[in-house]
């Protein structure tokens, strides 16, 4: 009965509309089918322990359950359409007969349209992602809470989750993660599981263990005239959907890290936490990063063990994961630093600053992109001004410079590290926001960049289509040159920008390691 259904849904002629040719997508859990106008999801008979769609009333409940789940997220969910099979033994979708199986009917949107295309084209910028960040602030806000949903989500859950990740990932070690990496990753989260208990209950007293979506990446998400549509949420098990808030969001950020997209990763943090003001979560959002990269590298390891076509290509992606998981285990016990890269327009600021983040692991958040939010304009496109003018008055910078201070003070409470990627042109500025970081005792640090003029103009010139986010222009430059006041007492680092990425690197590590 399976296959006959399979090739009466591959048939164009099966459908009630109109449909030229249907294209077959399979998962290791269902069939999807997709017709141009509608997709059509059947379920696997099958029964993984944590998943059991093993008989037809399950597939039934857990069709229905879909859809009522992932209409709180979604209006591409139509419904669950029963198939049936007339007197004649004749397949037919949603009419009268013996029922002998239940799919999903969803509306279909162009695969080119998810974000996870998006991003390998890059496709995706900071309008989309401001989108997303208050779409899942929306969502999370609204969430389900109740008794059953918090016992499922909760420290004891939580530590049953991690337990079992290390056991099913003992057979791929020196594979896919090396004993050692495995070693620090395991002592890393037992450690922070056992000093942080109060603050993991704290969380589940004040209601942040929600029904969540549960598997929010970016292959979840479609972005489509402008509207994003998020699907596919986690309805078979309680486990694996309830969550702290905080964990629904680190996959996010995870993949965005994963895809090479950290800017974007660090701006959807930002403008989350401006949505909902659950600063908190700081303090467990690389836990949960961590624990979201290595379900991702353990389950792509499981298919070493499938007879894969292309076992390097697999394993160099799980290492890939395994890899990010380190990096977000080796800071959670770090001593907070506060990294400022400034200095005049055109200097290499925010590529040092992105390049720092890389392997800091420090939240980058960059004056251009906080400016624009504070005046309500377009995050993607050029703001040009005269100078003192209009985004760039006195004023407005003003507000930029208290954001920011405010921003640092906020992360910095919260033990997150941060790099601030700004000019700080007056002295005034740049104490105040050393006093902030220090009174938070964490690693503050000053890190000018300096280029020629030659090499500034260059660069101003190339920036006009390569960063949308810069609107400095050589005038602009000259009289900020004019302008820029001495650092005096500050205690400071000077970077010499343009030569060789690597020796630059070399020299801001040397700058962070100093006392």
């Amino acid at each position: 009965m399976q296959q006959r259904i399979l090739e009466a849904f591959s048939n164009p002629g099966f459908y009630s509309h109109d449909v030229e040719k249907v294209r077959r997508a399979e998962t290791h859990t269902a069939w999807v089918f997709l017709t141009g106008k509608r997709a059509y999801k059947i379920k696997k008979p099958v029964n993984f322990g944590f998943l059991d769609f093993s008989t037809l009333e399950k597939r039934k409940t857990f069709c229905e359950r879909e859809v009522e789940l992932n209409r709180e997220l979604s209006d591409l969910y139509l419904g669950v359409e029963p198939i049936t099979m007339d007197e004649k033994g004749n397949l037919k979708l949603g009419e009268n007969g013996e029922v002998v199986e239940y799919a999903v009917v969803m509306k279909e949107l162009p695969q080119e349209t998810m974000m996870s295309y998006l991003l390998v084209e890059d496709k995706v910028g900071y309008v989309i992602i401001d989108k997303l960040a208050r779409e899942t602030a929306r969502f999370h806000k609204k969430a389900r809470r109740s008794d059953e949903i918090t016992s499922q989500g909760s420290l004891d859950s939580v530590r049953f989750n991690w337990e079992e990740n290390f056991a099913q990932t003992e057979d791929v070690r020196g594979v896919t993660i090396s004993h050692e990496d495995f070693r620090f990753i395991t002592g890393r989260i037992e450690r922070f599981l056992t000093e942080n208990e109060p603050a993991f209950r704290k969380r589940e007293k004040d209601g942040y263990i929600k029904y969540c979506h549960g598997d929010l990446h970016s292959g979840n998400i479609f972005v489509h005239e402008g509207k994003i549509h998020i699907f596919d949420r986690i309805e078979f098990n309680l486990r694996f959907a309830c969550s702290d808030t905080a964990a629904d969001l680190a996959f996010l950020t995870m993949d965005l890290d994963f895809h090479g997209k950290r800017n974007l990763s660090d701006f959807l943090l930002d403008r989350y936490l401006d949505e909902t003001g659950d600063y908190e979560l700081l303090r467990f959002h690389d836990f949960f990063r961590c624990y979201r990269a290595y379900v991702r590298g353990k389950v792509i390891g499981f298919q070493l063990g499938q007879n894969p076509v292309n076992p390097a290509e697999i394993k160099n992606r799980a290492s890939a994961y395994f890899d990010l998981a380190k990096l977000y285990a080796s800071t959670l016990f770090a001593k907070p630093q506060l990294i400022v890269f400034y200095g005049l327009p055109g200097t290499g600021k925010s590529l040092m600053a992105s390049r720092t983040r890389n392997w800091t692991n420090a939240i980058h958040i960059r004056s251009d992109i906080v400016r624009r939010l504070l005046a309500s304009a377009s995050l993607d496109e050029h703001h040009y001004a005269s100078f003192g003018k209009d985004l760039y008055s006195p004023e407005m910078s003003n507000r930029v410079y208290e954001a920011l201070k405010d921003k640092a003070r906020t992360y910095l409470a919260q033990n997150q590290s941060l790099i601030i990627d700004a000019t700080y042109s007056k002295q005034k500025e740049r104490a105040e926001l050393k006093e902030a970081g220090e009174k938070l005792e964490a690693e503050v640090h000053f890190i000018r960049c300096e280029a020629s003029d030659e090499q500034v103009r260059t660069w101003i010139e190339q920036r006009k289509e390569s960063d949308k986010q810069s609107d400095a222009t050589w005038e602009i430059y000259l009289a900020m040159k004019e302008r820029f006041e001495p650092e005096g007492k500050l205690p400071h680092h000077v970077l010499r920008t343009g030569r060789d990425p690597a020796e630059m690197d070399t020299d801001v590590r040397r700058f962070l390691s100093r006392e």
